[in-house]
């Protein structure tokens, strides 16, 4: 309380300023702005929870596609490493069959074969000597080749 000369100020300050309470009378104060905050704000939070959940599953998503085409390569691998092995053990074969002492065995006693005689023998003479041969008849003139067509058309059409 403050001692002054002035009444006014005798009076106590904060009961001067302070509302009287009514038991009868109930101020409600209606903030319309504050629900549509509170409603932006769920909507906020649920946008911003679905676009981590998207991103959480594209990371996901990527990881299973990385680890599928991993099996899949590795498959493919394991498998080229089969046909590999298998082409060379076929390739040994093939060296075998073509061996000639086993080619020979194999005429011997599947085919019963047996090596030629000398009477059975028969030598070729296959070198060949190039020639020209010049026929007669044929002549290089103009007027010899326009004879020579008239004449093999008239013995085409015989």
């Amino acid at each position: 309380m403050y001692s002054r000369s002035n009444l006014a100020y005798e009076q106590n300050v904060e009961h001067a300023y302070r509302p009287q309470h009514n038991s009868n009378v109930r101020i409600h104060v209606s903030n319309k702005k504050a629900p549509a905050r509170h409603k932006n704000s769920q909507f906020a939070s649920i946008i911003r929870i679905l676009v981590v959940a998207c991103l959480a599953f594209t990371v996901l998503y990527r990881g299973v596609l990385i680890t599928d085409k991993t099996t899949v390569i590795a498959e493919k691998q394991a498998n080229l490493q089969a046909l590999i092995a298998s082409n060379e053990k076929l390739q040994v074969e093939i060296d075998r069959a073509l061996d000639l002492n086993n080619v020979e065995t194999i005429a011997r006693t599947e085919l019963g074969m047996r090596p030629a005689e000398k009477y059975q023998t028969i030598y070729l003479d296959l070198e060949q000597v190039d020639f020209v041969e010049k026929t007669a008849g044929s002549s290089f003139s103009p007027v010899g080749r326009t004879a020579d067509a008239i004449i093999g058309l008239f013995s085409y059409g015989d």
